[in-house]
């Protein structure tokens, strides 16, 4: 008789690997406009990121004794993910720094893949900011030249209400005009991975549009109504990157249709309340941690009761008489 080990219990017709390998190949014209904007180095970031991530997962196993699991390609998406999230400028050294807390803290010690309770590039990228956010947050315009440049986000967020004149257009939003992550600024690659994705049926595409409309929502209200300052809250920071890549990861999010969506909703309000009330960058990250702590709970919210459960008797229901 085959052995039980973990939940959940539901099988998919995609296996683990076959559903990264898409997850890949979603990535592919985020990884090509990341080098079409930002050069060379962007290419160089993302072999550091994806070659270190499957390095500490194969001493890991080695180091347990047990066949290694490289195989199943989650610490490619892992290391790709999280080399993405970085601007340009970023040190070498700090994206191998954040493959090793992404595998070996977060993945690999709670158990490997589908242990983890936090998504493991998020905790990275967020830790990363926190330990240094100088050397983080060294943006740049795309180009050669490597332009210094503020975000869109440093005139959208710690209490702003409106617009500022210093904003680029909403087509440069959206084409990538602007200084930011390699692998977030151009917003077009995204929604063409959100589609590839959602036809592939690899992610469920309630998840990241649930998860915008939760950020233009909560924006909308800080904004006075505005919606085009919604919108550019929709287009900035790493909003769409993290709704689509990270948001929508199995292991960290509720099993229950309606625990996702409540799931989704919630980490859009939070990133919206914390862009409102800070400054500081990783606000989309943080959201997403606080949504992982709370995926049981959303779970619990949104799942019916088993048939037959007892119901607790309510002594001010006249119907109990």
């Amino acid at each position: 008789m085959e052995k039980i080990k973990n939940a959940p219990f539901y099988r998919s017709t995609l296996t683990p690997t076959q559903m990264m390998g898409e997850v890949l190949i979603s990535l592919i014209p985020v990884c090509i406009m990341a080098i079409v904007k930002f050069g060379i180095r962007a290419f160089y970031m993302m072999a550091v990121g994806v070659s270190s991530a499957v390095l500490f997962e194969h001493l890991w196993c080695m180091y347990k004794k047990k066949p290694t699991t490289i195989g199943d390609l989650s610490a490619v998406v892992t290391g790709l993910l999280l080399s993405l999230c970085y601007t340009v400028k970023i040190p070498m050294w700090m994206i191998v720094f954040g493959s090793f807390v992404a595998i070996i803290i977060i993945k690999e010690l709670p158990g490997g893949l589908g242990q983890n309770k936090l998504n493991p590039a998020a905790f990275a990228r967020v830790l990363c900011k926190i330990l240094f956010t100088p050397l983080v947050a060294q943006w740049v315009l795309p180009g050669p030249d490597m332009i210094s440049t503020a975000t869109p986000l440093e005139y959208l967020s710690n209490g702003a209400t409106a617009i500022s004149p210093y904003l680029p257009s909403i087509n440069d939003m959206f084409m990538g005009n602007i200084g930011g992550n390699i692998g977030d600024v151009v917003k077009w690659p995204i929604i063409i991975s959100f589609i590839f994705l959602s036809w592939r049926k690899t992610i469920n595409p309630i998840m990241p549009i649930t998860m915008l409309v939760g950020l233009f929502l909560t924006t909308l209200l800080f904004g006075k109504s505005d919606p085009m300052f919604a919108l550019y809250h929709v287009l900035s920071g790493t909003a769409m990157f993290g709704a689509v890549f990270m948001v929508t990861e199995y292991t960290t999010c509720p099993l229950s249709v309606r625990g996702k969506v409540y799931y989704s909703l919630f980490i859009g309000i939070i990133v919206g309340i914390l862009r409102y009330l800070t400054g500081l960058p990783g606000g989309v990250g943080v959201a997403i941690l606080l949504g992982n702590l709370l995926a049981p709970v959303f779970d619990r919210i949104a799942t019916n009761n088993v048939y037959n459960y007892e119901q607790p008797v309510n002594p001010f229901d006249e119907r109990n008489y």
